[in-house]
């Protein structure tokens, strides 16, 4: 046997020892379903930075369209985002559960503030441990900053050329106008008006009161519960009491993640949540080759 057939072997075996005991507790957990039925609730991580809703707006789709899934948990890990980002997916969050009823239950760990927490306004409900950060309701242009001193002392002289009396505001290399200035407070102002309307409707708390629950004021969770702000504190375990009353569920729960995509790296990896969901494809595609197989047969 040649050296390149050894090592093809070797690594077939490393294949079959590493996927098959995932593959047969992926085969006995699909036929448990049939012995001892489970709820299924999505799950949808929140974290970083947002920048773009599409992830989010896909699977909430998802989630909301699948009618196996009876509620929807949001865990929530986010400090910020980009404005029209959490307002989108805060949008696509209502108008889904206008279309689709389900419960839709938040839970932070650490933090959800600002557009994080725009989000996290659209849900049933929110649950957080006492000494998570919440809030930071507000509206900032804090990429704008001033280099024209900088680059002169370099005797680097930069002249722009626009058309429009605003064009050239925020760029970085001219002295920003009074009229400028003021343009950008108009915008961040309305920026801020709207996510305060949002959040007052959506948690039922007086626009009244913005002055001591927003102006981009941070609270402990225990704090933002006495103002309304969340609905509990606590964890995972108060999340899925609240998913079980909320959403009528009895038993256990199926909670039913994204799809990750494959990778070799993920796939070797023993933990990995692609690993996982791959085994979850190949053991669904083989019950079902079997159920169709016998119940075709003609005795």
């Amino acid at each position: 046997m040649s050296f390149y057939h050894v090592l093809k072997t070797l690594f077939l075996i490393l294949i079959m020892i590493n996927f098959t005991p995932p593959l047969i507790q992926g085969i006995k957990k699909q036929y448990e379903a049939y012995t001892q039925p489970k709820t299924k609730v999505g799950v949808l991580p929140v974290k970083g930075m947002l920048m773009d809703s599409s992830y989010y707006t896909k699977h909430l789709n998802s989630f909301f369209t699948n009618p196996e899934i009876k509620a929807i948990l949001i865990k929530m890990e986010c400090p910020g985002s980009a404005a029209a980002t959490a307002q989108a997916i805060q949008h696509e969050i209502l108008m889904l559960k206008k279309e689709h009823p389900k419960h839709v239950e938040v839970l932070v760990e650490n933090v959800c503030a600002s557009g994080g927490y725009y989000i996290a306004s659209a849900a049933d409900h929110i649950t957080a441990p006492g000494t998570a950060i919440i809030g930071s309701i507000g509206a900032s242009m804090s990429y704008l900053f001033q280099l024209k001193d900088f680059i002169e002392q370099f005797k680097i002289h930069y002249e722009p050329i626009k058309a429009g009396t605003y064009k050239s505001m925020g760029d970085p290399f001219v002295p920003m106008t009074a009229q400028e200035r003021e343009l950008l407070q108009s915008v961040a102002q309305d920026d801020y008006q709207q996510f305060l309307e949002d959040v007052a409707r959506n948690r039922g708390i007086s626009l009244a009161d913005k002055e001591i629950w927003g102006e981009g004021k941070v609270f402990s969770a225990r704090q933002a519960l006495q103002l309304g702000l969340i609905d509990a504190l606590g964890s995972l375990h108060t999340s899925t009491a609240s998913i079980k009353e909320k959403a009528l569920i009895e038993g256990e729960i199926e909670w039913v993640h994204p799809p990750q995509p494959y990778s070799w790296t993920n796939l070797l990896r023993s933990d990995s949540d692609a690993q996982e969901s791959l085994i979850s494809h190949i053991t669904n595609t083989l019950c079902s080759q079997i159920e169709t197989r016998y119940s075709n047969k003609v005795y």
